[in-house]
Formats: structure tokens, sequence, C-alpha cells
């Protein structure tokens, strides 16, 4: 007879002590399982993590039916109720509906083990689902399967990863994140490993998990990754519309699928932006493709900028430019709206196709997924595809494969080879072991 192991969840004490204060004193007005009110919470941090570009969380709603109860919003209002969470207060009818946030100010302090026993309801859900996982792995392409076993078989050095955080990450909520994000990992049954539906990245726990931790991997790895990923590939979306670009063999970047996204009338907006001032777009544009190319558009931007700005800054600036829409929904309030005159200062042309590309309200996303989708046929249908046919299995986040380090020549000529031909240009990687100097610091810090 198989033996279960329990699930063990990391928690904070004050935030244990809350739970367990307000159940006694104040009792939900429905029966409750408590150990849903803990997993919740360590839900909520998870989501957090994922969305780490926002302060509130959404919820999945079908996933937190299946595994917790199909009342599990009766649990979320008493969380709320006793200020364990907290709400955005902004939902939209149709549209969007409240995001949550973990009470940072319970987040401090001491953690303990809650486990959930397979005995526990909750377990037996959390082990149904997990099942149901498994029977779709069988659709999965085949060099799909083959990464997701040597993802399952990877292993992770938990217990300096642990030392790691408490000696080098503050309080709090990005604290909590760190250690449920690699309680998720230590746990294989908490592995997860699948597309998204939206734009078909391919999610795993190594995709959020902070850089700094991916160095407790264990094995001698290298990333290599693709230097200003997100503004490389609207550098060569925009090439192709204006230039017509005959080079690209990428199916995301023929014209007729780009007319198909983003609608003829966008399309040839985008077009007639530079039929006033053609000379003078087209130096913008190709001062910019060049950056990207180069890998250096942070750097340059900051030196063209009359301003003063540091390197992560114009960064920061950048991604908020491209993932924001021009307008909060319902509204005349430009997001970002510093940002993106700063922005647009440099590269006027490039901003002005942005704004076009992103036209109308409803299809503010449009933009970022399409590159989104782009990156990942590059990454995970091309180069992942590729690598695996070479008897090399990568890892991969997003803009950047994690292969052995004895495999990275062979790597880097790889995916040379697949940009060259799927985009007709060969833009820059950083590369770097994901293992520095692991030995020296536990030398210096005990």
């Amino acid at each position: 007879m198989q033996v279960h192991k329990p699930i063990i969840l990391h928690l904070p004490n004050l935030l244990i002590e809350k739970i367990d204060f307000e159940l006694k004193n104040s009792e939900p007005n429905f029966r409750y399982n408590k150990s849903y009110f803990y997993y919740l919470i360590h839900y909520i941090s998870i989501q957090q993590n994922k969305q780490k570009d926002s302060e509130y969380c959404s919820l999945d709603k079908d996933f937190l039916k299946k595994v917790v109860a199909s009342n599990f919003h009766r649990y979320i209002k008493y969380l709320v109720k006793i200020d364990l969470i907290e709400s955005d207060k902004k939902p939209i009818i149709g549209k969007k509906a409240l995001y949550y946030k973990l009470n940072e100010s319970y987040l401090y302090g001491n953690y303990c083990k809650r486990e959930i026993q397979p005995t526990d309801k909750l377990f037996k859900k959390l082990y149904k689902y997990n099942l149901n996982k498994k029977a779709h792995i069988s659709r999965l392409a085949p060099h799909l399967k083959r990464m997701r076993k040597e993802f399952m078989n990877l292993e992770f050095d938990h217990v300096n990863a642990l030392k790691w955080i408490n000696n080098n990450v503050d309080e709090g909520t990005k604290k909590y994140s760190y250690i449920s994000a690699i309680d998720n990992l230590k746990d294989a049954r908490t592995r997860h490993f699948k597309r998204n539906k939206t734009n078909n990245r391919l999610d795993t726990n190594l995709t959020n998990l902070k850089s700094d931790l991916k160095q407790f991997i264990i094995g001698d790895y290298t990333s290599i990754d693709l230097s200003n990923s997100q503004p490389f590939l609207l550098g060569v979306l925009l090439n192709n519309i204006i230039n017509n670009n005959s080079n690209t063999y990428c199916c995301y970047l023929q014209v007729d699928k780009m007319k198909e996204t983003f609608g003829v009338k966008r399309i040839e907006s985008v077009l007639k932006l530079n039929q006033n001032q053609e000379k003078c777009d087209m130096v913008n544009l190709s001062i910019y493709f060049k950056s990207v190319i180069n890998g250096s558009l942070y750097d340059d931007f900051k030196s063209q900028y009359e301003g003063d700005l540091t390197r992560d800054e114009v960064k920061s600036l950048i991604f908020g430019v491209l993932f924001s829409g021009n307008t909060k929904p319902n509204s005349f309030i430009i997001p970002y709206a510093k940002e993106k005159k700063v922005f647009s200062s440099v590269y006027p042309f490039i901003y002005d196709c942005i704004f076009k590309l992103k036209h109308k309200d409803k299809d503010n996303n449009l933009l970022p997924i399409y590159l989104q989708q782009l990156e990942s046929y590059l990454f995970i249908d091309c180069i992942a595809k590729e690598l695996v046919s070479n008897n090399i299995v990568p890892l991969t986040v997003h803009d950047s494969v994690i292969v052995r380090t004895k495999d990275v020549d062979k790597t880097l000529s790889i995916v040379k080879r697949v940009f060259l031909k799927e985009l007709g240009v060969i833009p820059s990687f950083n590369i770097e072991p994901l293992k520095p100097s692991l030995k020296e610091y536990f030398t210096l810090n005990g």
C-alpha cells in the first residue's frame, strides 16, 4: 500500500495565531475546514509572486472550486473580514473580479509548519487534481515530455536556499513569497509544468523563482538570456511592418498573421505614421532597432535622455510603456503617463507605433500578449525542440534557456541559428553561470 507524505506549508506565526484566535472567538457562519484557510493564505502568496507586476493578485476560481470548495469565496470573505487579506475593491462587471493581497503586518517574525495530512479532505482533493494533471501529460509534444521529466527530476538545495533568504531578504510579503516558492519547488507534488493558454508561455516553478534563488539548483548549470527581450521583439515586429521584411520565416511575423491579430486598420495606421516625416521616423526606428539587437537599449536610452535615470529605472520605465494600456479601463486616466512622456522624448516614432497597436481600451493587452506569444514560439516551439533533438534537455524561463554548462557552446550555436532562420537577425545574449560563488558566500556568512 502506498504511503503518502503530508503536504507541508510554512506560515508566519502571527498569521496562525490570528486565524486561531478569530476562529475561536468569531466563528464563520458556515461549516469550515481550518486547513482550507491555511491553504488559501499559501495560495495567495504564490499568486502574488506570479503576478509580481501588480500589488494585488487574481484568483483562479475554477482551481479553487476543485481543491478547496465550491463555496471558497466564503473563506475569502472571512479572511477579508478578519483583516488577513485585503481586496483592491475595484471589480469591473463582466471584465474583472476582485483582486487580493496578504496583509503584510502578519507576515513578520518566525514561521511554523502546518501539515495537510493524507486523511484531510484538502489533501485528497489536491492529490486528485494532480492525478488529473498527469492525465494531460500524454498530450504534450515529445520534446515537452522530455523537458517535463528533466524539470520534475531537478534537485534543489532547500536548506541553503532558506539560509540565504533568512540572511538577505527583509521581513514581510517578499520574504514569505520567497519561502513559499522554494517550498513548492521542494515538493514534487506542488511543482507545475504547463503552457499558458493566453500567451503560450511555459509556466513552471522556475518561471517566478527569484534569480537570486536559482543558484541553489543542484548541478552545474548556465543561463542563456535574450538581452532586452521584449523591446527586441517589438523592434523586430515594427521593422517587419514598416520595411515589409521578407527575411523572416517566423509565422508570427507574416503579414496575414499580423493583420489577423491587430486588424488591417491598425497595421495601416502604423504605416501611415512615417509618411509626413519619413526620414526622421526611419532614423528613429533604425537607432532603436540597432540598440535592441546589440542588447544595449537600457544604456543607450540613458545616454540619449537628458534627465537623470539609472539603468534599472530605464528598464522599469520601458516595461511600463510596453505593458500598460493607453488609458485605464472606462476612464481617460493614462497609466504610466510620466514614463510614456520620457520614452516618447527619446523614441517618439516607437512610442506612436505602440500607441496605435494598442488603439482601443479592450485591446490594451494585445501587443504585449503578441510579443509573449512570439517569444514562446521562439524559445519553446523552436529552440527547446531543436535542443532536445540534439540531446540537450533545457530548463526554460520565458526568454532564456538553462542548460548544463558543458552544453553551453552547442546550445548557443543552436539558439543563434534559430534566430537567424526565424527572424533574419542574431541578437545579443547574456550568458551567466547559476552558481557564481556559493562556497565563498557560506564561508563568509557561516
